[in-house]
């Protein structure tokens, strides 16, 4: 017997206890009612004590630990390990009661799908299909077919018809279908154009090495089209052979054609451009098709500033724009200081684009630029009541108050109890205090899904509370509680980000922006890209900073990360002639892509930011600036834009760096 369960044997009323120490109030309660001995850490290492002994098949040794364990949150998580390690089909109503009892909970999930491969394992038919949910697994589904064709009579059709659903994809099929596969291809339902729907989906973002095998399921005089569609898929260059625009099926050509000059504009401008204009005259596209085209052609040659896109963005009509390609209009206009045109383009617009800050901002500024004072000053007027980068730039311009509409977000201490002692909500408590982030974020994900608004209030309060900042800033985000100032900007690592910045000479406000946009102050993120920590440094940054190898572990360290951090933003300011926008975005697409973009002439801080060519760091650069305003609006409370207003006259330009 270990000595901790020895110990833990000892404590005295301790079942009145076991929701105690979430809060350190409540925790010295307990403390001082039953015992000084800190219950919750000890329940803690029985929990890792029990899996240990449940792993290692000591089961009696587990059966005693589950009993001192008690009530503990964390407890369902050994019945589910129990379950997956040991249950047999004989257990049926083990596992139903909880399944029942967890329904909502992200523990449901998984161990029915481990239940449902023990039944698949069997051959229980009936047995699994009272478990089976849809969708599941592709296997989950291809077996409840399997099993609702073994145990059933009659017209088999329309079950087989649920194959049609597991045959679209562009990805592989498990093993574990083929059995209905062959059923459904022998009941005639495996046509052509079934094979033909998935060889689009497999080479429009799928496995395109699946193509080859679905090639030899066409009839013979089509097997060409999948060929063709292979060799776009692999190199849209490969558009441009004529001989596989033999016309036989025009409609099939179409549709490679499109997807390849999607792909070669972006490769080969140029071969596009002159392959669109020689098209065989079978190649007709629908309106969809064209006006797809037309879009992305736009997008393409505009971030390529290829001469041809100004013609491009000119075939679409107002109502015909997406965000990216009204994007790329502005952006042109503003190159060329062409206000008239966005004068006339506004008021055409569908009015959720034609209401948005962006837009409001953009119009202002051209009938401030033709004269139209009084006209712009209302709108700026208007748009300085907004809390976000366009609305803190009209109301420097206007050298006005800002405007945060910041609303506490409070609710009854009666309701936070109540949400406090949700099982869902002490397993994530507990699940974080083992270090175990994934787990408690599913917790929390579900929760979020199942319980009314007002519960979901009350969990952007206690993840709050709880120092749980990234998931606060997240709940908050999904309720559009967006007012809840305090809670959506936090000044976590307040003291960590205070002596860094002071240390690297720049502004803390900055800093936190950046730790906010960065990762909402999650110290464990990690980003695709390979980026960690906090400030979600790349490992070559961090070399670079520090001069050593630094590992993904120390990146995970807060005050490790944010020295790094702060010292990297100060390193690019310096680059950048001490100009902490041009640092921004940097510190988002890197130096050298900055230095690539700075105007030769000296342009207008606002205009420059709207022609940061990727749209991640354009917008990166505005929520940064509109965050590091709020910081330093909610730290020092000062109402006047003094951050924006250095925006406004100031002026970029390659001239004034020196590299």
């Amino acid at each position: 017997m270990s000595k901790w369960y020895q110990q833990f044997c000892t404590v005295l009323l301790c079942a009145s206890i076991l929701v105690s120490g979430i809060h350190a109030s409540e925790a010295q309660t307990a403390q001082a009612t039953a015992s000084p001995i800190d219950v919750r850490a000890q329940q803690r290492e029985l929990f890792l004590e029990a899996e240990a002994a449940l792993k290692n098949r000591q089961l009696d040794d587990y059966s005693r630990l589950i009993e001192a364990l008690g009530a503990y949150p964390l407890v369902p998580y050994l019945e589910a390990d129990y379950i997956r390690l040991l249950a047999t089909p004989k257990d049926d109503a083990r596992v139903s009661e909880f399944l029942n009892q967890h329904y909502l909970s992200p523990l449901g999930w998984q161990v029915r799908s481990v239940w449902l491969d023990k039944l698949m394992d069997d051959h229980h038919y009936e047995q699994f299909l009272s478990y089976y949910e849809y969708p599941g697994s592709i296997r989950h589904q291809c077996f409840a077919v399997y099993a609702q064709l073994a145990t059933g009579t009659g017209d088999t059709k329309p079950i087989l018809r649920l194959v049609n659903d597991i045959w679209l994809t562009g990805e592989s099929l498990p093993k574990d279908c083929d059995p209905v596969l062959e059923a459904w291809t022998n009941a005639g339902m495996r046509t052509a154009d079934m094979i033909w729907q998935r060889i689009v989906l497999a080479a429009e973002g799928g496995r395109h090495t699946l193509i080859p095998y679905l090639q030899k399921l066409l009839p013979e005089n089509m097997q060409y089209l999948a060929e063709h569609y292979h060799r776009v898929r692999r190199n849209p260059a490969n558009l441009t052979q004529r001989k596989y625009l033999s016309s036989d099926f025009p409609k099939h050509e179409t549709q490679i054609v499109t997807y390849g000059l999607g792909r070669l504009i972006w490769r080969d401008p140029d071969a596009a451009l002159a392959l669109m204009d020689n098209l065989p005259a079978h190649i007709n596209f629908s309106a969809e098709q064209y006006l797809l085209l037309r879009q992305t052609f736009a997008v393409a040659l505009s971030l390529k500033d290829h001469d041809q896109a100004s013609r491009w963005l000119a075939r679409l009509d107002a109502t015909e724009h997406t965000d990216a390609t009204l994007h790329w209009q502005l952006a042109e206009w503003l190159r060329e200081g062409a206000w008239t045109q966005i004068m006339s383009l506004v008021p055409r617009l569908p009015d959720t684009q034609r209401e948005s800050d962006q837009w409001q901002y953009w119009f202002a500024r051209s009938l401030e630029a033709q004269g139209f004072v009084p006209v712009s000053k209302q709108i700026f007027e208007r748009l300085a009541q907004q809390r976000s980068y366009y609305g803190f730039l009209a109301a420097a311009k206007l050298k006005q108050s800002l405007s945060l509409s910041r609303e506490a977000l409070e609710l009854p201490p009666e309701q936070i109890s109540r949400v406090r002692q949700l099982p869902g909500v002490q397993r994530a408590y507990e699940l974080r205090a083992l270090d175990r982030g994934l787990d408690a974020r599913r917790e929390w994900n579900s929760l979020l899904e199942h319980l009314p608004p007002d519960d979901q209030r009350a969990l952007a309060v206690i993840a709050s509370d709880w120092g749980w900042h990234d998931q606060a800033i997240y709940t908050l985000g999904t309720l559009g509680e967006y007012d809840a100032i305090a809670q959506r900007f936090p000044t976590a690592y307040l003291e960590e980000h205070q002596q860094f910045s002071d240390a690297a000479n720049i502004d803390v406000n900055w800093a936190l922006a950046v730790s906010r946009r960065e990762s909402a102050f999650r110290d464990d993120a990690r980003s695709h890209a390979g980026a960690y920590g906090l400030m979600q440094l790349l490992p070559s940054t961090a070399n670079l900073v520090e001069r050593r190898d630094v590992s993904v572990h120390e990146l995970f360290n807060p005050s490790y990360n944010i020295r790094l951090g702060t010292r990297y933003l100060a390193d690019l300011q310096r680059r950048l002639g001490d100009n902490w926008i041009l640092a921004t975005a940097a510190y988002n697409a890197g130096i050298y892509r900055v230095y690539d973009w700075l105007p030769a002439q000296p342009m207008e801080v606002d205009r420059w930011i709207e022609l940061i060519p990727y749209a991640e760091t354009r917008n990166y650069v505005k929520n940064v600036l509109a965050y590091q305003q709020i910081y330093r609006t909610l730290r020092e409370n000062e109402l006047q834009p003094e951050l924006f207003g250095e925006l406004v006259p100031m002026q970029i330009s390659g001239a004034q760096l020196k590299r």
